[in-house]
Formats: C-alpha cells, structure tokens, sequence
C-alpha cells in the first residue's frame, strides 16, 4: 500500500510539473499602433520554427514569421504607424523591441528575388492584379 501512495504521489506530481509551467509559456507578437498609442492590429510571430515560417531576427532575437506578416509590418511603418515586438505572459505584457530599424524585412528571410517580387506583387490591392475575369472584360471592350 506504501509503495502504491509513493508511486500515485510521483503521479500526481510528475503530471502538475507540465501544467504548471504551461502557464508560464509567453507569446509574442508585433503590434501596430498610431502614434498617440491607439492600438491598430497585431500578428502573432513564434519562437519556434514552423512548416511556411521564416526566421527572423528582432532587435537580436529569433524569431519565426510569415511572409505575411513581415510585408504587413513594411506596410505599417510606411503608413506612420509605430511597431512593436511585445512578449505577453498572460495578462502581462513586456516590450521586447521597439526599434523598427530592427525589424526584418522580406528582403532578410533568406528567399530568392523571384519569391520576394512574388509575395510583393500577391499583396497589391486586389484592383491591381491582372485576373482571369479582368483579361476577358479587357478582350470583350471592343464589342461594344
């Protein structure tokens, strides 16, 4: 009977360990915001790597990122916005680097020419993109 409290008491502990330090995890993000604070939007960016991610580095640190979100935050920066790598732990948050200076670009992730023109041009406004509709509207023009 000893032997089996010991071996449920070890249980027991060794299963709170993993939940408890669950909670300690952090996650970081990029947020945008105006200049006067107002919050604008944010991305979520991971410490690990991940299948369709890059990695990146934020004022010294590694990070891994989409495509997505690095051309958001070039957008952002060209619209006047102030960006900002923040570290949440649960209710509390921590600035982690606020040197856009810093922050990587589509140029930094390591891809090839073609696939930065690539993810640029797959961002323009919609307006602006050749589509298969658009090249038919275009061909029919003349019937009119």
């Amino acid at each position: 009977m000893k032997r089996f409290l010991a071996f449920l008491a070890v249980l027991i502990a060794g299963g709170l360990g993993p939940a408890g330090s669950a909670f300690a995890q952090s996650d970081f993000y990029i947020r945008s915001q105006y200049s006067n604070g107002t919050f604008t939007g944010f991305h979520e960016i991971l410490t690990k790597p991940k299948e369709g991610y890059h990695e990146a580095r934020y004022c010294d640190r590694t990070f891994w990122v989409s495509s997505t979100t690095v051309i958001w935050t070039e957008e952002e920066a060209a619209a006047g916005r102030k960006l900002i790598v923040e570290e949440n732990i649960g209710s509390n948050r921590r600035t982690v680097c606020a040197d856009y200076a810093d922050f990587a670009t589509l140029e930094d992730l390591g891809l090839k020419k073609r696939e930065v023109e690539q993810i640029r041009n797959r961002n323009e406004p919609l307006d602006m993109k050749s589509s298969r509709i658009r090249v038919i509207r275009d061909a029919f023009k003349q019937f009119k």
